[in-house]
């Protein structure tokens, strides 16, 4: 070790030598020699002699580069549009992925049933005019024919009804809040979201202006429905705070408050009403004494629901979801005509029941009779509450499509 190295301390001063591992200063360039010729530089070479290194990724784009940059932003945009506004303005079907094909399997379907109910209704309609026309008493034939022409006077009087009301409704354009929400928060183009999502409330706004509850006329059509005094009156006061522009902090805000306050309530009333035509199909059917009364009363009933419906959402639902809705109507008409072939086998299985209950305890051919009686009750009891359950089945069915927003 050097006397600088053990100097090398601090507060020891030193006069000579150069600290260990310290960088000595560059030296500066020596002067040109007088009449030397000037260096010529290579291109891309610097004052320093050395060419610049910059990365190819680094490098500034081309006018191609900038043009297909563009071209990849606007289809993104083009893209996302497209999703934004397949969530706002949609056409639920109910049919899962099979929405992908909704429209051609819907009018498909709704072809093939009412061609199959036709063949159908014109079986058991020649049938029974051919009993009737078998009866002796003229008196009964001609009041079986009355009753059978005012049966069919009702049924065509609540789907007529039903294409009066259905079409002067507005086309419902069902809004999926929620996936506005998701795909805002995975796309780097939010203010598209956000201007959809403006649009969307300006849609709803306007179904709550146009929202008949205005007049006592449209109050008294309303109560007839299942919307109490107290209900229309708490959609008045709802409908004003979503009216003001000032009131909520957020687009979110606003529409949750619509579907809380102002939506639910009709989602309530149209549910009451479902049960309501339920009931009286399951009374009813249960008593139809053919097939065609109970198809007819199933449609009967079907259309008055769905009229009710469409005057308590006031909307309509588009053309795939008429579709799928006429074709469930039909099927289910056909079904309830059905009925009576699946009676027997009720009849025979609750017959055999209450044998063998009767057996158990003792009791003896004098069950015979009751047995034959429980049997016939209990399949018209089973037939009935069948078409009950397919009938709340649809009307939920209707009250998904007719929402202005949906819950998913």
């Amino acid at each position: 070790m050097t006397p600088d190295d053990d100097d090398f301390r601090i507060g020891v001063p030193r006069t000579t030598g150069t600290a260990p591992g310290a960088v000595a200063a560059p030296e500066p360039p020596a002067p040109p020699r007088p009449g030397a010729p000037e260096p010529e530089l290579r291109p891309g070479e610097t004052e320093l002699g050395r060419p610049p290194q910059v990365p190819t990724d680094l490098a500034p784009p081309s006018a191609d580069d900038l043009a297909v940059i563009e071209l990849l932003d606007e289809e993104q945009r083009r893209r996302v549009e497209d999703e934004v506004d397949g969530m706002l303005a949609s056409d639920p079907t109910g049919l899962g992925w099979l929405g992908w094909f909704g429209s051609p399997l819907a009018f498909a379907f709704l072809l093939g049933i009412v061609g199959v109910f036709g063949v159908f209704l014109f079986n058991q309609t020649a049938s029974l005019l051919q009993t009737l026309a078998a009866v002796q008493e003229t008196w009964i034939r001609w009041t079986g024919y009355g009753g059978l022409i005012l049966f069919a006077f009702c049924v065509l009087y609540s789907v007529v009804r039903f294409l009066v009301v259905y079409f002067r409704m507005r086309e419902n354009n069902q809004l999926r809040v929620k996936g506005i929400k998701e795909l805002s928060n995975r796309s780097r183009l939010r203010w598209l979201a956000a201007r959809k999502l403006a649009e969307a409330r300006g849609q709803i706004e306007t179904y709550l202006r146009t929202y008949p509850i205005e007049t006592e006329k449209d109050r008294r059509g309303l109560a007839k429905l299942g919307l109490t005094d107290e209900a229309v009156a708490q959609l008045k006061v709802v409908r004003l705070e979503l009216l003001d522009a000032d009131k909520f902090a957020s687009t979110e805000q606003w529409f949750a408050r619509f579907r809380d306050g102002f939506q639910s309530i009709i989602d309530e009333a149209a549910d009451k009403r479902v049960r309501y035509w339920a009931s009286r199909i399951w009374v009813v059917t249960a008593v139809a004494p053919n097939a065609v009364i109970d198809s007819g009363a199933t449609l009967f009933y079907t259309f008055s629901m769905l009229t009710d419906l469409c005057q308590l959402y006031n909307l309509r639902a588009g053309r795939t979801g008429t579709a799928v809705l006429m074709g469930r109507t039909f099927f289910n008409a056909y079904l309830a005509g059905q009925g009576t072939e699946w009676e027997k086998l009720a009849e025979d299985q609750y017959d055999q029941l209450f044998h063998e209950a009767m057996n158990a305890v003792g009791v003896g051919m004098s069950a015979n009779v009751v047995g034959k009686i429980v049997g016939k009750v209990g399949a018209k009891v089973t037939t009935g509450y069948l078409n009950r359950v397919l009938l709340i089945r649809l009307g939920r069915y209707a009250s998904r499509l007719l929402r202005p927003v949906t819950r998913e």
